[in-house]
């Protein structure tokens, strides 16, 4: 039965951590029209909402609760709740325009933006009050955050989007890179960070020598495996191999058996450790009964990644998808 206290491609460990900022949160049922029409794609909490609207402002636009959020010039004070958001704003706008962050955004093992955050010390989005106090124009808040704190900071008249962050795609990563743009103003830096990605998962999918057979790759967080609906399976699928939790059915981040894992017969297997825990980490994974009798186990196919290579589902992806291909074909 799948674990409701953990993201497809997160951890028991992040959720705690960040569990201060919201990232688990009943949905807002109030739709509004759409008022340009988007594209909409249901996989988690609130919608994936992909086309944008006219350069020129005032910009509206639908978040993924249906709200239709109206930016009358581009923003200078930007608000982040959310570690991904924090980790597509670094990638697009100048650090100095934001001005909250998640707790995460602090956390060294984890955070892909601590430099800057180090830096230039934005104020943490714990609660409406301290976001309001930061004076912000533009306030992005995820969708698998408390509809309450949504509600209240929509009530300061300030814009606010609730961004859906429940990715399962890299083609969905290198949308919403061009929507980041789009909200704050900063479409051509978008753009070429979109090319960017692109053309780095292009890459990375050219490392793959030409007639390979299809390597069988489980991604696999003791006692848990990646299925269909992930970017882990996404990922899996771009790189030309096949995943065998969603082969056999697995939806999401499942629990799996010994028994399971041995019967699945992966020929790699990726998972994920905090800061210097990674030969530890292989160590355990290597010593899973189940692991043992794998060719994966046999041949020591085992690809273990920092948490802040393994877990963003944003623009730093891309050194998930780079690693996993560097070890299977270099």
């Amino acid at each position: 039965m799948s674990n409701p206290w953990l993201s497809a491609d997160g951890t028991r460990t992040l959720l705690v951590l960040l569990g201060s900022v919201g990232l688990i949160g009943a949905a807002v049922n109030h739709w509004s029209p759409p008022l340009l029409g988007p594209t909409l794609a249901r996989t988690g909490y609130g919608r994936a909402v992909t086309q944008l609207g006219s350069r020129a402002y005032p910009r509206e636009v639908v978040d993924s609760d249906g709200f239709s959020v109206r930016i009358e010039k581009p923003p200078r004070r930007i608000a982040s709740q959310y570690w991904s958001i924090d980790e597509y704003l670094y990638s697009i706008v100048p650090a100095e325009r934001v001005v909250t962050v998640s707790e995460s955004a602090y956390l060294r093992g984890i955070s892909n933006v601590l430099e800057p955050v180090l830096r230039l010390k934005p104020v943490v989005a714990s609660d409406p009050e301290r976001v309001m106090r930061a004076d912000p124009d533009l306030i992005l808040v995820s969708s698998g955050g408390r509809s309450d704190y949504t509600a209240l900071v929509r009530s300061s008249g300030i814009p606010v989007y609730r961004m859906f962050i429940d990715f399962t795609t890299l083609q969905q990563i290198e949308d919403y890179i061009r929507l980041f743009g789009y909200l704050t103003g900063e479409d051509d830096r978008a753009e070429e960070v979109a090319a960017n990605f692109h053309a780095e998962v292009e890459h990375a999918k050219s490392l793959r020598p030409a007639n390979a057979r299809k390597p069988r790759i489980l991604g696999f967080g003791r006692p848990y495996a990646y299925g269909s609906a992930t970017l882990f399976d996404d990922i899996v699928k771009v790189l030309g191999g096949v995943n065998p939790a969603a082969e056999a059915g697995v939806r999401g981040y499942d629990m799996v058996n010994a028994e399971q894992v041995a019967r699945w017969n992966p020929e790699w297997i990726v998972s994920s450790a905090n800061e210097g825990h990674v030969e530890e980490t292989r160590k355990k994974i290597m010593e899973d009964p189940g692991v043992a009798l794998t060719e994966a186990g046999r041949k020591g196919h085992i690809i273990v990644l920092e948490n802040r290579v393994f877990l963003p589902m944003s623009p730093y992806a891309i050194h998930r998808v780079t690693a996993i291909a560097e070890a299977l074909w270099k």
